[in-house]
C-alpha cells in the first residue's frame, strides 16, 4: 500500500536579538516584532495589559479582565512560563527563550461584550515565533508521481510536519456500502465478469472518483490477501480460470493521485484503502460436459464403426461416453469406411439422480462431478425443494447427512454415499 502525504516544514534561526511572535486564536493573528527575551505579557488591574489586549482581540472583546488567581496552562514549550500579578493575582506568561513549532496558552478571562454574553472566555492561544506563514517557512518541493518532499536543508534545526491524506472510500446507498459483489452463474474461461464492481465515492461535488478498485483473484486456499502486484484495476473474469470451482477476489481502492499542476490538499489527494478483510467468493461453473452415445444398433463407436473428434483433436470414447468435452467446442462422429449413417442425433443427456430417504425422502439431480451447490444452480426446476442452511444441504426443513456429517453445499455429489436425512 502506499500513503500520500502533503509535507510542510517550519522552522526558524535563532543567532539574533529580537524576535517576532505571534499569537493565534479564533481564526486571527497578532504579531509582535522587534521583541527582546525574556518577553512578559500581564493581565493588568484598572487598565488593560498587554495579555488583556491580546485576549481581547483575538476573542473580540470590547473589554474585560482576568479572573482572579486564573493562572493559565501551557503545553508544547518549557520555554513560556506562568505567574500571577498582584492586587487579584492576574494571569501573566514570560517567553524566556525562542521555540519551534507552536506552544498552547489557555485560561479563563471575563469578557465584557454581547460576543461572551458577559460571560468567562475558555480561552486557548496559539503561540509561535515568526509568523504561521512567514518568509522562514522552508520551500518543500512535493512530487505526487513518487509521494515524496524534497527541500535543502538550511544552517539550522528544522521541523517537518506530514499530513496524511484521507483514505479513500466506497459510495454507499442508504445503508448500503457499495463493495464489489459475487456474480454467479459464470462459466469457466469466459470473458464474462465474475464480480459487479464496486462503486467509489466521488471528491466533494464533483464526478471525480476518490480512486479506484484494485482486484486479485485466488484459490480459496488463500488464507491471507496476496501481495499488492497480484492486483490489477481489470474487474476480473472467468478467463484464466480452468476448472469449475470456487475463487476468492479481493479488492482495495487505490487512492487517487494529486492532479498534475496541483498542490495536494484533503480534498483532492487520498491514501489507499485497507485490502478488504473478507474476500469475495464466487462459484464458476465448468465449462466441460459429458457425451453419452446411445447406438441403435451393434455398430456401437467401440467396435470400431466411427470415430469422434473435438475441435479436431480424436477422442476416444469408454464405455459409451466421452467426458470433459470443453463448451463450445466443435463435435464431429464420422462413420468409418463401409460404413454409413443415416443420420447422427444430438440432445440434451438425461440428468442422474439419487433418491434419499431417512425424516424425509427427496430426490437430488445432477450431472456428474457437480457439487450440491452447482445441481442447484444448474438444475433449480429439478431441485427446488433443496435449501443450503448456512452452507449445509437441506430439504423439507431436514438437514442432509453423509455417515455423521452434515453434508457441505460445496462437497462433490456421490452416488453411493449413503446419504440420509436426520432429525437434529
Amino acid at each position: 500500500m502506499t500513503l500520500a502525504l502533503l509535507l510542510t516544514a517550519i522552522t526558524g534561526a535563532w543567532a539574533q536579538d529580537t524576535f517576532t511572535i505571534t499569537f493565534s486564536a479564533n481564526g486571527k493573528n497578532k504579531t509582535y516584532t522587534d521583541v527582546a527575551l525574556p518577553a512578559e505579557y500581564k493581565c493588568e488591574y484598572g487598565s488593560p495589559g498587554e495579555l488583556d489586549n491580546i485576549i481581547q482581540e483575538l476573542y473580540e472583546q470590547d473589554g474585560g479582565h482576568c479572573n482572579d488567581n486564573a493562572i493559565p496552562t501551557v503545553t508544547g514549550t518549557t520555554a513560556i512560563t506562568t505567574g500571577s500579578v498582584s492586587p487579584n493575582n492576574y494571569a501573566m506568561i514570560t517567553i524566556i527563550a525562542p521555540f519551534t513549532g507552536k506552544a498552547t496558552v489557555s485560561g479563563t478571562y471575563a469578557g465584557w461584550s454581547n460576543k461572551s454574553g458577559n460571560s468567562d472566555i475558555n480561552y486557548s492561544i496559539e503561540v509561535y515565533f515568526g509568523t504561521p506563514s512567514s518568509d522562514d517557512a522552508i520551500d518543500v518541493k512535493w512530487d505526487p508521481a513518487t509521494k515524496t518532499g524534497t527541500f535543502t536543508m538550511p544552517a539550522f534545526d528544522v521541523e517537518i510536519a506530514p499530513i496524511y491524506a484521507p483514505k479513500a472510500v466506497f459510495a454507499t446507498d442508504g445503508n448500503l456500502v457499495l463493495t464489489p459483489t459475487a456474480i454467479e452463474g459464470v462459466y469457466a474461461e469466459s470473458t464474462d465478469a465474475i464480480v459487479k464492481a464496486g462503486t467509489v465515492a466521488k471528491i466533494g461535488e464533483t464526478e471525480n472518483p476518490q480512486g479506484i478498485v484494485m482486484y486479485a483473484v485466488t484459490s480459496t486456499n488463500q488464507a491471507t490477501a496476496p501481495a499488492l502486484d497480484a492486483f490489477s484495476a481489470d474487474v476480473p473474469t472467468a478467463k484464466d480460470i480452468t476448472i469449475g470451482s470456487e475463487v476468492l477476489v479481493w479488492y482495495y481502492i487505490k487512492g487517487a493521485d494529486t492532479p498534475e499542476g496541483e498542490t495536494a490538499t484533503a480534498e483532492n489527494t487520498f491514501n489507499d484503502s485497507e485490502i478488504c478483510a473478507e474476500p469475495i467468493t464466487v462459484t464458476v461453473l465448468s465449462n466441460k460436459f459429458d457425451i453419452n452415445f446411445k447406438a441403435a444398433n451393434d455398430n456401437t463407436i467401440e467396435a470400431g464403426k466411427a470415430t469422434v473428434t473435438a475441435n479436431g483433436e480424436q477422442k476416444t470414447v469408454t464405455e459409451g461416453k466421452l467426458t470433459g468435452v470443453k463448451m463450445g467446442s466443435k463435435v464431429k462422429v464420422t462413420a468409418k469406411d463401409g460404413y454409413k449413417f443415416r443420420k447422427v442425433e444430438a440432445k440434451k443427456g438425461g440428468l442422474l439422480s439419487i433418491e434419499i430417504g431417512g425424516a424425509v425422502t427427496a430426490t437430488i439431480y445432477y450431472v456428474e462431478g457437480e457439487t450440491w451447490e452447482q445441481a442447484l444452480q444448474n438444475h433449480p426446476k429439478e431441485n427446488s425443494s433443496w435449501k443450503i442452511d448456512q452452507g449445509y444441504m437441506s430439504n423439507q426443513g431436514m438437514l442432509l447427512f453423509k455417515d455423521d456429517d452434515f453434508v457441505n453445499s460445496t462437497d462433490t455429489i456421490a452416488p453411493n454415499a449413503g446419504y440420509t436425512f436426520q432429525w437434529t
